[in-house]
């Protein structure tokens, strides 16, 4: 696409003439003829204010689509990034993996994948950094990294068209500004997130469109992927409100909360399209109340519980072996992308790397005598 096109197809798209888009640059109407006509060219000092003015990055200007990062490298990235978090204590993993993306942002300066994950990968920083408990150097370093983490979100607010990606930034600042304190910073960025208060959502006509476009088949996919949204935005509910409970109300609440929160994954689980997208939930529910058991004294309850959760993933294991191994591509396509991609990292070298990361997040919030004798009978 040459720059005169792009300038008439990015004018077009905001409804502007060229009379008042060259209003805007303080030039005649004639010379954006002549760019958009490949007569002319706009005057190198004129390259930022023609962006602006049209509401576009200058690469997008010139026809270089940034949108088009390598999102399989992103992935590999992202998963050994997960990998160095999930090691070790919680505070150095979550260093590490922030350290480990911030080299290979500088390595990849124009993959947006791997910038949102540095953003992420900083919130989840902030749950174990606060300026009230750093020394003056520490408090530093850590602005340091919200900084770093501000600027790659506002390169992609700025560059990217990705919504999705966007949105990862913006929630991941809030939660950021939030363990921070600052709230009416983080409450700027909650403001600009989707919501589902008013109910018109694209997914509940998407799959009317889809059937017009693609047919039953593509009805069909749609319906599944919908669902997997609400669910995995369901899931994502209950496990903040189990977080909470558990920290803040008495057990026989949380006890309650969670069970019922787990009764409504399990229904979900049921249906097979929908099993990738509630594991991860249901293990971080049944974690949280595990915790809750032995902060209130109760062992043999929480290994239980814990117990039948190692059953339950062992389950999730082999479907997910049994799936994979017919095929990846046969996944994608029953299952959609990221339930295909979930299980086919589930691996056995998974399931136990997120089991002893759990243990280490118990025994940090819970240890003494109760998570010994705990440790004791989920041995047995």
């Amino acid at each position: 696409m040459s720059l005169g096109n792009n300038i008439k197809i990015f004018r077009k798209k905001l409804g502007l003439t060229q009379e008042e888009l060259a209003s805007r640059l303080c030039v005649t109407s004639q010379a954006v003829s002549k760019w958009e006509s490949e007569a002319g060219l706009p005057d190198t000092a004129q390259i930022v204010p023609l962006a602006k003015a049209l509401n576009v990055s200058i690469d997008s200007l010139f026809g270089i689509d940034t949108d088009d990062y390598d999102r399989d490298l992103a992935r590999k990235i992202i998963f050994e990034a997960d990998s160095l978090r999930d090691n070790g204590s919680q505070k150095e993993g979550a260093l590490a993996a922030a350290d480990f993306l911030a080299e290979k942002c500088e390595e990849n300066p124009f993959n947006y994948g791997i910038h949102m994950r540095y953003v992420q990968s900083v919130a989840h920083m902030s749950r174990f950094f606060s300026t009230e408990n750093l020394s003056d150097e520490e408090a530093e370093k850590w602005r340091a990294y919200i900084k770093a983490a501000e600027n790659r979100s506002l390169y992609i607010f700025r560059y990217s068209n990705d919504l999705e990606l966007v949105d990862k930034c913006h929630y991941a600042l809030a939660w950021i500004y939030w363990h921070n304190k600052e709230y009416a910073k983080g409450r700027e960025h909650i403001n600009k997130l989707p919501s589902i208060s008013n109910n018109m959502l694209q997914e509940t006509i998407n799959s009317y469109y889809a059937y017009v476009e693609k047919g039953l088949d593509g009805w069909k996919a749609s319906v599944r992927d919908n669902l997997q949204n609400f669910v995995r935005a369901v899931n994502k509910q209950f496990v903040y409100g189990a977080e909470g409970y558990m920290w803040k109300f008495p057990l026989e609440e949380t006890v309650s909360y969670c069970e019922w929160a787990l009764n409504v994954m399990e229904q979900f689980m049921k249906h097979e399209k929908m099993r990738a997208h509630c594991q991860g939930f249901y293990r971080d529910t049944v974690k949280y109340l595990a915790a809750a058991y032995l902060r209130n004294g109760k062992p043999k309850e929480a290994a239980a519980v814990w117990k039948n959760l190692m059953q339950k993933i062992s389950e999730y294991v082999d479907f997910c072996d049994n799936i994979i191994n017919k095929s990846e591509t046969s996944a994608v396509s029953e299952f959609g992308e990221k339930a295909a991609r979930n299980m086919n990292n589930y691996t056995k070298e998974f399931a136990e790397s997120k089991k002893a990361f759990m243990l280490g997040q118990l025994k940090s919030w819970c240890g003494g005598k109760d998570f010994e004798e705990f440790e004791k009978l989920i041995k047995e």
